[in-house]
């Protein structure tokens, strides 16, 4: 049997959901097929579930005799054996399926934290609002005990690449001293800098915009 990705979006941030989800049908499938093989009938479970945020991608299921799609979140489809084809897709309740993998479910990792703070023009200084969210994600942090936090600096349109290279690296190192200071291990943060090559907001060069002068941060 075959779990492929099927491609519906441009956006990344939507295939590394999907790419999520495959892997979450397959902790299930191999899960639930090892309870049945224990059975007359080996048969495979494939169920597809939400993001946290409720968001699904679409999972094909395939054996040499068919393929079946999975594009609603709590839909399911079986593979009895080799020479038969996947059944058509149903819908499963959700309680029913959180019973039922009940410890692979509680074997998943956390989802990544992801958060943004912004900086005054043409400053490695956080906004008074930015400052806040900086203690949520400390926070977080702690609560985690993370040891994987990326830190990733960048400018809006307005000067020079260079000079816009050196400020995306200020304000990432303005965030991870920052967090260094309140006691996490530097080895733990990973800082990156991308000046203006890669705006949140798309701008002509030399236009300023607010949004852009920010720091992007991924708790894990």
């Amino acid at each position: 049997m075959i779990f492929s990705l099927r491609k519906t979006t441009k956006d990344d941030a939507m295939i590394i959901k999907k790419n999520i989800h495959i892997v979450r049908a397959l902790q299930i499938a191999m899960l639930f097929a090892l309870l049945l093989n224990t059975g007359c009938a080996p048969v495979t479970r494939v169920v597809l579930l939400p993001d946290p945020d409720g968001k699904v991608g679409i999972v094909d299921v395939s054996s040499d005799k068919g393929i079946q799609t999975l594009d609603n979140p709590w839909q399911t489809t079986e593979v009895s054996s080799k020479g038969k084809a996947p059944s058509v897709p149903r819908l499963m309740d959700e309680k029913a399926v959180r019973a039922m993998f009940k410890e692979a479910l509680a074997a998943e990792p956390i989802p990544p934290v992801f958060s943004i703070v912004y900086f005054e023009t043409d400053s490695s200084d956080l906004t008074t609002e930015s400052l806040k969210i900086l203690s949520r994600v400390l926070e977080e942090i702690g609560v985690r005990k993370s040891t994987n936090i990326i830190v990733s600096g960048h400018t809006d349109a307005v000067g020079s690449v260079e000079k816009n290279q050196e400020l995306s690296l200020k304000r990432a190192k303005a965030v991870a001293d920052f967090f260094v200071s309140k006691g996490v291990h530097p080895e733990n943060i990973d800082v990156t800098y991308h000046g203006k090559g890669s705006p949140l907001i798309p701008t002509p060069d030399g236009v300023p915009e607010p949004r852009n002068r920010r720091v992007e941060i991924t708790v894990q």
